[in-house]
């Protein structure tokens, strides 16, 4: 149990980078186009790795039906998800992205009991539902009126899917290959799917870009999607794709946190009341047996 519970604080603190990641994000994209800052931060972040984990590497174990799960992984996990992400949030506002990405578990969690045939409980589903209302609560302050769906919220929705997919082919693929072997190649296939979204006659205008955009582009990168995706993907496979997942509920308040003293973004009194509602809602599920 120390163990599970000690996984859980290391896929927290991953969520903590990846909600801060929203404000992050917002800032990137005044300055970079959406796919420029997805390819050069998995420029960054294929390189972080390949140092990080080449000790544990082991190309010759792999088959070519092991390349092509990794490549599909990639493009649908990094390419899609990293083009949608950072393309939603010049149309959509910081915790508005995080509300519905933090739908991601749910989707998981349905698609994990179809693929693995996973029983839930009802404390599982209740746990999530109480999670998401909470999170409803953050975005809309308190309002029963349906927030508007644009273009911005459905790209985050591509990014919705895209990654509660990939948190499946993850959890299939680490029965039979390394998490690092796993993090590696399915972002370094998910570079390669990028290339045709990346607009390159406009890639000239990077070269204006002051230099503390660029750190905070690498930092970001290696931090969040460089450290944090290899910490999740090593922890899945010990507690589960859909409740791993869940933990995901927490981004909409840590985005308002990070959006409060780094955009000036005012927290109301429903906003973290709904942040609490959260975490009511993932410990819920959390508890042991919640899911089986």
């Amino acid at each position: 149990m120390n163990k599970e519970w000690f996984t859980y604080l290391v896929l927290l603190g991953c969520v903590i980078a990846w909600g801060s990641n929203f404000v992050f994000g917002s800032i990137l994209v005044d300055v970079f186009d959406p796919s420029i800052i997805a390819f050069f931060r998995l420029i960054f972040i294929v390189i972080f790795l390949f140092f990080m984990t080449y000790r544990t590497i082991k190309i010759k174990e792999l088959t070519l039906h092991n390349y092509i799960w990794l490549g599909v992984a990639g493009f649908i996990g990094v390419s899609l998800n990293q083009w949608s992400f950072y393309a939603s949030l010049q149309y959509t506002e910081p915790v508005t992205a995080s509300l519905i990405l933090a739908l991601s578990p749910i989707v998981t969690a349905i698609l994990s009991s179809y693929y693995f045939k996973e029983r839930k409980t009802l404390q599982f589903w209740l746990g999530s539902l109480v999670a998401l209302l909470g999170v409803w609560l953050v975005i809309t302050n308190g309002s029963l009126l349906v927030p508007n769906f644009g273009k911005g919220e459905l790209l985050i929705s591509l990014t919705m899917l895209t990654f509660s997919v990939f948190l499946i082919f993850v959890q299939h693929l680490s029965k039979s290959i390394h998490p690092s072997t796993i993090t590696l190649l399915s972002n370094l296939f998910g570079l390669v799917g990028l290339l045709p979204f990346v607009p390159w006659n406009k890639a000239y205008l990077v070269l204006s870009v002051p230099l503390s955009y660029w750190l905070l582009l690498i930092i970001t990168a290696i931090i969040m999607h460089g450290l944090c995706t290899y910490l999740w993907n090593s922890s899945i496979h010990k507690v589960g794709a859909s409740k791993a997942a869940l933990l995901l509920n927490l981004e909409p308040f840590v985005a308002m946190i990070f959006g409060f003293f780094l955009l000036d973004i005012n927290i109301q009194a429903l906003q973290m009341i709904g942040a609490i509602v959260i975490i009511i809602g993932v410990s819920i599920s959390l508890k042991p047996n919640a899911n089986y």
